[in-house]
């Protein structure tokens, strides 16, 4: 058995879920103006957190507008949107907690042996459960809304993020971002 599979991968998803429709539902009763258009889950290169970024409506008209030739890099990219880290803050904590010291067991016992099962599983994960949140939380909210998994400080191959959005969003939107990301150097 390997370190991943001692870790509750699915217990870690449901509460996921629970915390993002929390911070999806406290951002949005704050934003009620301006609601959200975009929500991403997203961990660290060293496995130890799970956050939410959320992006809203005049955000994305905002970028538009003032940044034509970049619009994508800020509609696709998590870290750029201004409600980065935020919502439903304790229990993202928790989670975070749990992370790091499962990540910081793995060091411990095996010199970081496990760890890149361990993060492939926890990507896994994000991606299930912005998928869950998708059909559980966002139907409804249009084709256009956007919903991402991703790594925040990381430069991940660009096949791999696309097969993530093609997975949880529409066609359009797989089909914009496959375009963008054409061009990149993996």
């Amino acid at each position: 058995m390997s370190e991943a599979a001692g870790f509750d991968f699915a217990a870690l998803h449901e509460d996921i879920v629970v915390a993002a429709m929390a911070a999806f539902a406290e951002i949005s009763a704050s934003q009620s103006d301006d609601p959200v258009r975009a929500f991403a889950l997203y961990s660290d290169s060293g496995a130890m957190t799970v956050c939410p970024a959320m992006a809203t409506a005049d955000y994305l008209r905002r970028i538009d507008s003032e940044y034509p030739g970049e619009r994508l890099y800020y509609r696709y990219s998590p870290s750029e949107w201004p409600l980065e880290g935020v919502g439903a803050d304790e229990q993202f904590g928790r989670l975070c907690d749990r992370l790091r010291e499962h990540v910081f067991a793995l060091e411990a016992r095996d010199g970081g042996v496990a760890f890149a099962d361990f993060k492939a599983r926890l990507m896994d994960t994000l991606v299930e459960s912005a998928e869950s949140l998708r059909k559980r939380c966002f139907a409804g909210l249009g084709e256009d809304f956007v919903v991402l998994a991703t790594i925040s400080d990381d430069d991940e191959p660009a096949a791999e993020l696309n097969r993530r959005v093609a997975r949880l969003n529409s066609p359009a939107i797989a089909a914009e971002f496959a375009a963008w990301s054409s061009g990149w150097r993996d």
